[in-house]
Formats: C-alpha cells, sequence, structure tokens
C-alpha cells in the first residue's frame, strides 16, 4: 500500500500534461494538505485522485491491541480516491460560483501515522462507502464538502460501520 501511495502521489506532481488538458482539474487543498487531480469519465461523472498528509480521528474497532479510550486523533498519508456522478449542473451556470452537488463512491486509504495519540492494530487502514457532496468554484478557488457513511477495515481482519464520515476542504485550481 506504500507503493501505491507513492505512485499516485508522482502521478500528480510528476505528469507535466495534467495542467494543459482542457476539463480536468489540479487542485492544492488546504485543510487536509494535498493535490488533488479530477478529470471526467463522462458528461457528468469524474474520477478524483487525492494524495497527501491528512488528519483522520480513530475508528473504533481499529484501535483494539491497546485499549485507548477517549478522542484518539492521527496526522498521516492518505490517499482518497472518488468516482463522482455530478447533478443539478445547469442550475448553477449562470451563477458567480460554480460546481454542482454529487453522488459518489469513496475508497480512503490511510498510511503508517506522523503523529497522533493512536495506534492501531495495523499501519494501514482503508475506508469504503458511498458519499453525498457539493463543490463550489469561486475563481480559481474551490470549496468541497461531503456527508456518507463508510465501512473501514484493516489488514488484520479488524473491521468497523461508521454512519457519518465527514469531508471538508478548500483548495486552489491550477491551470
Amino acid at each position: 500500500m506504500g507503493k501505491f501511495f507513492v505512485a499516485v502521489l508522482g502521478l500528480l506532481l510528476l505528469s507535466p500534461n495534467l495542467y494543459s488538458q482542457q476539463n480536468k482539474e489540479l487542485r492544492l487543498n488546504f485543510l487536509n494538505p494535498g493535490i488533488a487531480w479530477e478529470s471526467p469519465l463522462g458528461q457528468h461523472t469524474t474520477l478524483e485522485l487525492n494524495a497527501g498528509i491528512g488528519y483522520n480521528y480513530s475508528y473504533p474497532e481499529l484501535n483494539t491491541m491497546y485499549g485507548e479510550s477517549g478522542f484518539q486523533g492521527i496526522i498521516a498519508p492518505f490517499v482518497d480516491v472518488q468516482g463522482r456522478s455530478y447533478y443539478n449542473l445547469d442550475k448553477r451556470e449562470g451563477n458567480s460560483h460554480k460546481g454542482g452537488n454529487f453522488l459518489a463512491l469513496r475508497y480512503l486509504y490511510y498510511g503508517p501515522r506522523i503523529a497522533g495519540n493512536v495506534r492501531p492494530n495495523e499501519n494501514y487502514t482503508m475506508a469504503l462507502g458511498p458519499t453525498w457532496g457539493l463543490k463550489r468554484e469561486y475563481g480559481r478557488w474551490a470549496l468541497l464538502s461531503s456527508v456518507g457513511p463508510i465501512y473501514y477495515f484493516d489488514l488484520t481482519g479488524s473491521s468497523g460501520f461508521w454512519p457519518v464520515n465527514l469531508e471538508f476542504n478548500f483548495g486552489y485550481r491550477l491551470k
């Protein structure tokens, strides 16, 4: 999984044609620092790859080996992959802020922790689930938010369900 993270980050940073192709977006995110690349798959569907260093809360079933309690947070490298289907794009065409709402299937991978009070059973945790979100563009700035349930797991066989997983991000769109 570490090699997968390095490969995705390398693709995002080193591919020179990402800057020049129309309808594709390369964005620097600030709230969960990283770089995201969104590319169209169809008229209203896109694939977004987002890699960086982010913060997350602990998934209870993945932190059983050490028996820690209370709020638990972690800072770790992540890869977030979302297949999105946008809707209501026509309503936003005349507005000063572009963007739309979307439904997505999300895969989230977190690598070994850099900081935090979480000692998970395994260095690598993953989550998968549907999400509903919105994306708004204000010139070169983009605001992104999504919410949805996730099924999370690690490589030791531990897993669980989290009913409300939130995502917030603010980024600068590069051309």
